[in-house]
């Protein structure tokens, strides 16, 4: 296949690069779907183990998820007395 596209000559490279990006473009758009995922969990691992440690800023009660209170400007668990 190279000798036939050392004959074409420019066409030939031309030729070669549309059939590579052909091939690899599909492949790429998995991985970008891939690392897109791998970025939105990172980030809700970020956001759980934050909130976890007590480390949510927060102004008011409707700042903090469901269960968490504002307390210091920290979301805290509700306690339950």
């Amino acid at each position: 296949m190279i000798a036939v596209l050392i004959q074409l000559g420019i066409r030939g490279g031309t030729l070669l690069l549309a059939l590579v990006g052909g091939i690899l473009i599909p492949l790429l758009i998995w991985v970008v779907i891939g690392v897109g995922f791998r970025q939105l969990l990172a980030e809700w691992r970020d956001i759980r183990r934050g909130l976890l440690a007590g480390n949510l800023a927060c102004s008011i009660n409707v700042d903090c998820p469901p269960g968490y209170e504002c307390a210091g400007g920290r979301c805290v668990p509700v306690s339950v007395t």
